[in-house]
């Protein structure tokens, strides 16, 4: 399976998701709603940051396959073209930050005194915000797959050229430093849901929230991140 299917089957849970959080937000039903907005806030945010995530890492492969794998700077340009006239970054960014802003406000008629139509107006907006950039995005990476494939078969074909040549390189291994930063970035941001937990749903009480997976999470991270940081150190210095 492709990202475009892992995006689209994730899409998939997120709807009905934001509409049942919405729907039990609109009938009344405060502490189920609370549930179900949090965990779905989570996975909407994590939706959109691994757009982002994957765009990044699309554009870092192709420059990298540029550089090193005489492709044509045409699909980086192509690349590059496509990110400027398409809207998934910034329908990606908006989308978290507009329900982040809305679960925030859930709490705003206890902490800051707010009338609770803010947070319904708020959540709606979210709501709408986040369909239509669901929409945008799984076009973005079906589109964006079409021009990888094509990028990977002009790199199939140069492989063939330089393999009857007899210069096809040796493919390096995981990339130590990557993978170490990588790790790191996992094991920080695995406590910003907890964090989130703590301090809005539970207003700083920490005995309320358990530590577990959150701990187990960073811990493994930690762990592969000591593994291959020496490795990345070693690798950087050469």
């Amino acid at each position: 399976m492709r990202m475009v299917h892992y995006f689209t089957a994730l899409v998939a849970v997120a709807v009905p998701a934001l509409l049942a959080a919405a729907g039990l937000g609109v009938f009344g039903h405060v502490e189920l709603h609370v549930k179900v907005a949090l965990t779905t806030t989570i996975l909407v945010v994590g939706l959109h940051s691994l757009l982002i995530i994957f765009m990044i890492v699309t554009g870092r492969a192709l420059r990298e396959a540029v550089r090193a794998r005489d492709l044509s700077k045409a699909f980086l340009d192509e690349l590059n073209e496509f990110f400027a006239k398409r809207a998934a970054y910034p329908a990606a960014v908006f989308g978290a930050f507009f329900i982040v802003v809305a679960g925030v406000l859930g709490y705003g008629r206890v902490g800051f005194g707010l009338h609770p139509a803010w947070h319904m107006l708020t959540g709606l907006g979210a709501l709408v915000f986040n369909l239509w950039a669901f929409t945008v995005e799984v076009r973005t990476i079906r589109a964006n797959r079409l021009l990888m494939d094509r990028a990977a078969g002009e790199l199939d074909r140069i492989d063939e050229v330089l393999e009857a040549r007899g210069e096809l390189e040796e493919e390096k291994g995981l990339d130590a430093s990557a993978l170490a930063k990588s790790a790191l970035i996992v094991a920080i941001s695995v406590w910003m849901p907890y964090l989130y937990w703590v301090v809005v749903e539970w207003r700083g009480d920490f005995s309320k929230v358990s530590l577990h997976p959150w701990v187990e999470v960073c811990a493994a991270s930690l762990f592969v991140w000591m593994l291959a940081r020496p490795e990345a150190l070693a690798t950087d210095a050469t």
